[in-house]
């Protein structure tokens, strides 16, 4: 069977429907037609340079992104510019560019549930419910009784990512609260909810204050660290869906704070 673009964005969409995005979110299809043939795919986190490299490099017809490439108006589109150069490199290539962000975050099978489920959570409910049934920002849940420490030793190895603690490393724990990305604000949603931990990524001195101030303990994992999982799964749900006439290119692409 050949598959087209928008077979693809169909076959996402069934899985985060573009009306679960948070209002100020750009997703979609943001370069290139419906109508293109699609034989390979290359799922990533962010479309960097290095990534529209790879994709032209390895003749791919379409790029899933969580983050979105074009999220701010466009005022110009200067080919000096790294994202520019990215949008002209996929366009000169006919490759288009599918984003699936904050749909995915709150998608009931979606981002949070992945973390969760990875995390070993049980009894798990959604941290701050959207309006449609089932959906929303994050997941609470329970683990067996352990320390912040052990949890944050699991994580990086997991993860495969360093951690930052805010709280009390040697407490013990047994309500979890984990949201992927930048979730440092919803530390009061994690108290509300009874949670005695949130793991999330981009937790700022203010959140970290607040945190102390509530008695919940952070597990800052990284905005990279807790969103990777992403990339891994989007592949296996699309090679299940489209079959081995696909090829599916996992490429998570670089960390930004890592030097590595």
């Amino acid at each position: 069977m050949v598959y087209t673009v928008q077979d693809c964005c169909e076959i996402m969409e069934r899985l985060a429907a573009l009306d679960l995005a948070l209002d100020w979110d750009n997703v979609g299809l943001q370069l290139g037609s419906l109508e293109r043939d699609v034989q390979t795919i290359l799922v990533t986190l962010t479309v960097t340079e290095d990534v529209a490299e790879k994709a032209v490099s390895k003749g791919v017809d379409l790029v899933i992104s969580h983050h979105p490439l074009i999220f701010r108006p466009l005022h110009s589109i200067r080919t000096d510019q790294p994202q520019g150069r990215i949008i002209e490199s996929l366009l000169k290539n006919d490759t288009a560019l599918y984003v699936s962000h904050t749909n995915l975050d709150q998608a009931s099978l979606g981002l949070n549930h992945w973390l969760a489920e990875d995390l070993g959570l049980e009894d798990v409910a959604i941290l701050v419910p959207a309006e449609t049934t089932g959906t929303g920002l994050g997941r609470v849940g329970f683990i067996s009784p352990q320390s912040i420490r052990s949890i944050a030793e699991l994580i990086e190895e997991r993860w495969n990512y360093s951690v930052r603690i805010v709280g009390n490393p040697t407490q013990e724990v047994k309500k979890v609260a984990v949201c992927g990305g930048s979730g440092g604000n919803l530390v009061r949603d994690a108290y509300a909810s009874g949670a005695e931990v949130l793991i999330t990524g981009d937790v700022s001195y203010h959140d970290a204050l607040d945190a102390l101030e509530l008695g919940v303990n952070v597990i800052d994992a990284g905005h990279f660290g807790t969103e990777q999982i992403m990339v891994g799964k989007v592949g296996r749900y699309l090679q299940d869906e489209l079959g081995d006439g696909v090829t599916i290119i996992q490429h998570l692409g670089r960390d930004p704070f890592c030097s590595s």
